[in-house]
């Protein structure tokens, strides 16, 4: 067979392996774009946008526009006299869980604090543990997808049952604010058109793992490392650029949420807002491309779906630019069925163990 034709059979056999995984992320994204923010789009882009304008002008004053990870503070360190719960659930997928208090407030300055939702759901940090008794397995602290978080059976969804069983690691999966028991049913969700309050979440979600990871460290000296899906994988990879870690794998991840945004379908009226400077400087704070790794690169690695639908798929060559050495995979999937793929579980579950185990 010559090249050509070989190359061409590996471009049908290809496509024939994307088509499905295609058409299940095109449906769930038609899906997505129905949705409509609660507030009227005329009434909540005047209000975002006011609030960009005001929160632009803030970030330029206070440096945060020019230097974005300094916009992060560092959490105060969590021990287990912090701890409100630590016990063990039996039945399907035994764990343990604990709960602990997030202790995050946005700053009163800051456009949209003010909304920012004030009860126990919230402000209570709710983590599924997988442990092992030898005192020195690593540590791996898994990070859900948008959605998420509601259900132990994710432990299986997020490969979590797997890296502490077969790879032996120790495994942390926190459930990111306004997600699972953390959001009401008045609470907007963490990805929204509320874009101050979106920011707020985001930064909350960053602290709150910041403040697990402080945990884990005053427990253990064993090496930490965090894999990171969808929603998860942008975490991840700001985490990269805010926590000395270990090991950083970032499955799926967006870098830019206000291009994720506008890929989802928002309302005309918020299309120039999303595209607006006064956005495009305020959420440099958010942006992995804007907040340099601090993680060494040969122990970072990215995931990426060449069927990916949900996230486009330039945002993940825009990181590994960005990330020059760092690793990337990529996997003949789509968003939805990445977590389906053996090969890629094998694939993330091997970066991890040479970072983590192999390597030390």
């Amino acid at each position: 067979m010559s090249d050509n034709r070989r190359s061409d059979c590996v471009a049908l056999t290809r496509r024939l392996t994307l088509a499905p995984h295609i058409a299940i992320d095109e449906a769930v994204l038609a899906a997505m774009r129905t949705r409509r923010p609660k507030a009227s789009p005329e009434a909540g882009a005047h209000r975002a946008a006011g609030e960009m304008a005001a929160t632009a002008a803030l970030f330029e004053e206070r440096g945060w526009v020019a230097a974005p990870a300094t916009y992060h503070r560092t959490p105060p360190p969590l021990r287990d006299s912090g701890l409100h719960e630590l016990r063990t659930r039996t039945g399907p997928l035994r764990h343990e869980a604990m709960t602990f208090a997030s202790e995050f407030t946005p700053r009163a300055v800051e456009p949209g604090a003010a909304r920012r939702p004030g009860n126990a759901c919230h402000d209570t940090v709710f983590v599924r543990l997988l442990r092992h008794r030898d005192p020195g397995a690593p540590w791996v602290v898994c990070l859900h997808g948008f959605g998420m978080g509601s259900s132990r059976f994710e432990l299986v969804v997020l490969w979590a049952t797997y890296l502490h069983s077969k790879l032996g690691f120790n495994v942390a999966v926190p459930v990111s604010p306004l997600h699972g028991p953390r959001r009401t049913e008045d609470d907007d969700q963490l990805l929204s058109l509320d874009l101050t309050g979106m920011l707020h979440g985001i930064t909350q979600a960053l602290w709150d793992i910041r403040r697990l990871v402080s945990w884990i460290r005053s427990t253990s000296d064993a090496p930490v490392g965090v894999y990171g899906l969808s929603l998860g994988g942008f975490l991840a990879t700001m985490l990269a650029g805010l926590e000395p870690l270990d090991a950083v794998v970032a499955a799926l991840p967006f870098v830019d949420v206000l291009g994720l945004m506008e890929h989802h379908g928002p309302p005309a009226e918020y299309h120039s807002l999303l595209r607006s400077a006064d956005a495009r400087n305020t959420f440099r704070v958010a942006s992995p491309l804007s907040v340099p790794a601090v993680v060494p690169a040969d122990r970072l690695a990215l995931f990426a779906a060449r069927g990916d639908r949900l996230i486009p798929v330039d945002q993940s060559r825009a990181l590994h630019r960005d990330w020059q050495d760092g690793d990337i995979q990529w996997t003949n999937s789509g968003h939805v069925g990445f977590t389906w793929s053996k090969r890629a579980r094998g694939l993330v579950g091997r970066r991890l163990h040479t970072a983590l185990v192999a390597e030390r």
